[in-house]
């Protein structure tokens, strides 16, 4: 709907001007007057600020404010609107962020209102499908959107499995997700606020609690919060058995933190074992997709066999997590999966988070599969080397030769500074990466001389990279 609004609004604009040059002489004699053509670029830029509203509202709520900002002597009702679209504009956008990675809230489109002097306490009411927080003014941006979010978590963040989690658990959830909001808002006050008012008051009110944020926080860290721990903490309800013991509910979900707790850490020390959580509600496997000679020698077919092998065993969502030259491999490896008919759904997510002690881009595949794939799909075809071929585009094949250390380590660069496909990186900036990663001042001084020569040479990176002279491009 935003975007044809956007159109009808162009379109206007379009005719409007055709007219007032008189650039189609038939259309001039039908719509000519200057009052005509005023009104027209009028309406017609109207329609093209509501609709650019409607498809951005947090861009367009950001802008307002930072042009508030810059004027003078502020009156205190613009110095309160401003600050309202600011935390407007970052919460909602920091919420659709988290909830395109299955976070596991019930998104509401937040509004800000302040607290009168006759009203004592901060609260949130919902109205129209919209959350209405009431906050005490405070010019402090950051420290008004960590009090939003405390109110917002109590109400929205999995609500409906509250009930399940035990509280010191449950108010440490809430932290670590305040806390991953103002990182990825860069809120720098914010979190010191928080690190030094909120997170101090919450341990006093919840005995109990500061255990779990040192869990979580870790958990966090290697990016299994959001996208793993959130996404199964909020189908929990719709998959347990209600008349369970309250006990067994907050059994299972500790379980659960502690199998990805114990997943961080084999992470953090390189550790290799099978990451499979089979519990009476939460089933899940962890498949690590990077190391270099599986991938180089043997394809994706093991991951695929790894799988099928993690349902037959219990899981219903297997997360596979590709780092180093995985990265390129997961996409094609959850295609299989379905074309192999073993799941029947895959989410795609890009980040960057722990690996070891190193912060590296991963790309992680949420498999859901049904009950029984996995088992029916191996007893067919208990030898990969009986696999029925599928499309050349869905199978990965075997790279045909070793690849050298400097291709994926240039692609990690590279990519480090471009997330999405088509997106650019400078040639002089990418020639500085590649020319750290030969280990020489200037790239003229390493064994390739051009970036044009990189590509070129590695087969590698010429199926991720184009070089388009003053730029190359993700592919």
């Amino acid at each position: 709907m935003p975007i044809l609004i956007i159109s009808l609004g162009i379109v206007i604009l379009l005719v409007t001007v055709a007219v007032a040059i008189d650039l189609i002489p038939e259309l001039t004699a039908i719509i000519r007057g200057v009052l005509v053509e005023s009104f027209g670029s009028v309406f017609g830029i109207i329609v093209l600020l509501y609709g650019i509203w409607k498809a951005v509202p947090d861009v367009v709520k950001s802008i307002a404010a930072k042009a508030l900002r810059m004027l003078p002597n502020l009156p205190i009702y613009y110095k309160r609107r401003t600050v309202k679209l600011e935390i407007e504009s970052e919460i909602n956008a920091a919420l659709k962020e988290f909830g395109k990675e299955g976070a596991g809230f019930v998104e509401h489109e937040v509004n800000i209102k302040w607290l009168t002097p006759e009203e004592k306490a901060r609260k949130l009411f919902f109205e129209g499908g919209k959350a209405y927080i009431k906050l005490d003014f405070a010019e402090d941006k950051e420290r008004n959107i960590v009090e939003a979010a405390l109110l917002y978590c109590n109400e929205c963040l999995l609500i409906e499995t509250r009930q399940y989690i035990a509280r010191p658990l449950m108010r440490a959830i809430d932290i670590t997700f305040i806390d991953e909001l103002l990182d990825r808002r860069n809120a720098v006050r914010g979190r010191a606020y928080f690190m030094q008012e909120v997170i101090p008051r919450e341990i006093e009110a919840t005995p109990g609690i500061d255990k779990y944020l040192d869990i979580l926080e870790l958990i966090s860290q290697h990016g299994l919060f959001i996208r793993v721990m959130l996404p199964e903490l909020k189908e929990y309800p719709g998959r347990t058995q209600r008349r369970i013991p309250r006990k067994n509910h907050l059994k299972q979900v500790e379980e659960f933190a502690d199998f990805l707790k114990t997943t961080a850490e084999d992470r953090t020390r390189w550790d290799k074992r099978v990451w499979l959580h089979i519990g009476e509600t939460i089933r899940v496997g962890i498949i690590l997709v990077g190391l270099t000679d599986k991938l180089q020698f043997e394809g994706s077919k093991p991951y695929v066999r790894r799988t099928a092998i993690d349902n037959s065993k219990g899981a219903r969502t297997v997360y596979l997590i590709g780092y180093n030259l995985g990265v390129g491999f997961v996409p094609g490896i959850a295609r299989e999966v379905q074309q192999r008919g073993i799941a029947d759904k895959s989410e795609i997510h890009e980040y960057s988070a722990l690996i070891g002690s190193e912060l590296k881009r991963q790309v992680m595949a949420r498999l859901s599969i049904p009950d029984g794939a996995g088992g029916r799909f191996l007893k067919l075809y208990p030898d990969m080397t009986e696999w029925p071929d599928l499309e050349e585009e869905t199978q990965i094949s075997v790279i045909s030769r070793k690849l050298e250390k400097w291709e994926y380590d240039i692609d990690e660069a590279w990519s480090s500074r471009v997330a999405r496909s088509g997106e650019s990186v400078y040639s002089p900036v990418a020639g500085q990466d590649a020319a750290k990663v030969f280990g020489v001042a200037r790239l003229r001084n390493g064994p390739y001389k051009t970036l044009k020569k990189i590509i070129k040479e590695s087969q590698y990176l010429s199926e991720r990279w184009k070089y388009d002279g003053d730029k190359i491009i993700k592919s």
